[in-house]
């Protein structure tokens, strides 16, 4: 089973890998001193270190798609220690991992290397952040889309993502994705009133009509639809206290990126149209 949805927040991605490997830790640490244990406890050990590493590989596999110029020293560097851990845990030609030990029922020799893991995962985490810090809000691309709204006169938009911003700093994060979704949901029905439509109130229903003039294509239409949803979910139908910093992050990236896409798409939109 995968460990993520789109709608998990990066920081919980991390925090599940984390999760992860502190479970296959304690399980090894438990058995190191042990000579034998049964085959279905060895599978767990096993099954378990595995899962970690699948995890890791798979944030990797999602920040080498965030390469640029500012990110790749970081990225690259990810790649050269989850290199270590894959030589730590499945071996190499000359020496055993973790897993080889284990299938030796050398529990303590696969203990000792796994412990070696936890420093190098932390690396890995930490530079994630980075790199997603480096993405999330770069100044240029956020000065470039209000510039853009404002062309098209969707300054009610803009207003929202600024307050969402507000609140994000003054730690409202409720607020902060409820803004965001506002944001969101104005973009929608700005571009519906531009071409003389008029909004039903439902914003499933807006997108759909947003789609079917063909302004939006159906990948574009199903990806706002999962990030309003989550925007929903988590801010509408959530309570304040509840939605957290990383919950706030997410969406206010999520909401740039959608809004993003969607207003690049109004403009090609625009621009075949006056042909």
């Amino acid at each position: 089973m995968l460990f993520k949805t789109i709608n998990m927040s990066v920081e919980d991605q991390l925090s599940a890998i984390e999760s992860q490997y502190n479970k296959a830790y304690h399980l090894l640490y438990e058995y190191r001193n042990y000579t034998s244990v049964s085959p279905s406890t060895a599978a767990d050990m096993v099954k378990n270190v595995l899962l970690f590493q699948r995890m890791i590989e798979l944030l990797c596999e999602d920040i080498i798609k965030l390469t640029d110029q500012k990110t790749k020293k970081y990225i690259d560097r990810c790649i050269d220690n989850l290199k270590a851990i894959h030589q730590l845990i499945r071996g190499s030609q000359t020496s055993s991992g973790v897993c080889g030990y284990l299938d030796t029922d050398d529990f303590k020799k696969a203990f000792y290397f796994f412990q070696f893991v936890r420093s190098i995962m932390y690396q890995i985490l930490e530079d994630v952040r980075l790199i997603y810090a480096l993405k999330l809000y770069p100044i240029e691309e956020k000065m470039a889309l209000k510039s853009l709204l404002t062309d098209y006169g969707f300054l009610e938009v803009t207003k929202c993502l600024d307050e969402a911003e507000t609140n994000l700093a003054e730690k409202h994060y409720k607020d902060c994705v409820d803004r965001a979704r506002e944001a969101l949901e104005k973009t929608i029905t700005s571009i519906l009133i531009s071409k003389k439509k008029k909004p039903s109130g439902s914003f499933a229903t807006d997108i759909g009509t947003l789609s079917n003039m063909g302004i939006i294509d159906k990948e574009t239409k199903k990806l706002t639809e999962a990030t309003y949803s989550y925007l929903s979910e988590v801010g509408a139908h959530g309570r304040a206290g509840e939605v957290t910093i990383s919950d706030a992050h997410y969406a206010l990236k999520e909401v740039y990126m959608r809004i993003d896409i969607a207003l690049k798409k109004y403009k090609a939109y625009l621009s075949k149209s006056s042909k």
